[in-house]
């Protein structure tokens, strides 16, 4: 998985390979936890440090804020919460709807 950022005025890329099982539960735990169809700054605000922390705190919630269009914000948390359920749905053979 990776997530492009305008960082300094160049475009930088940032990958995470490993995905760990503790992130996959913190997954289900935030997923749960959010109301997408009306989110909150707050709600906005952890959803942001999650993908931080997916990446391993390779860049920071700032970085996220100011290196992404707005337009790419929301699909790009969409994104990675779908590939890390995606990869146990994909080894399980599990609908992740279901």
């Amino acid at each position: 998985m990776d997530i492009k950022l305008l960082i300094d005025g160049k475009e930088k890329t940032f990958v995470s390979d490993f995905i760990s099982a503790r992130m996959l539960r913190r997954t289900l735990e935030i997923s749960k936890k959010v109301n997408f169809n009306d989110m909150t700054a707050e709600e906005l605000d952890t959803m942001v440090d999650f993908i931080v922390e997916l990446f391993k705190d390779k860049f920071t919630r700032d970085d996220v804020y100011d290196g992404l269009s707005s337009s790419e914000l929301i699909p790009t948390i969409t994104r990675c919460i779908t590939e890390v359920v995606g990869e146990v749905a994909e080894v399980t053979g599990v609908d992740e709807k279901n």
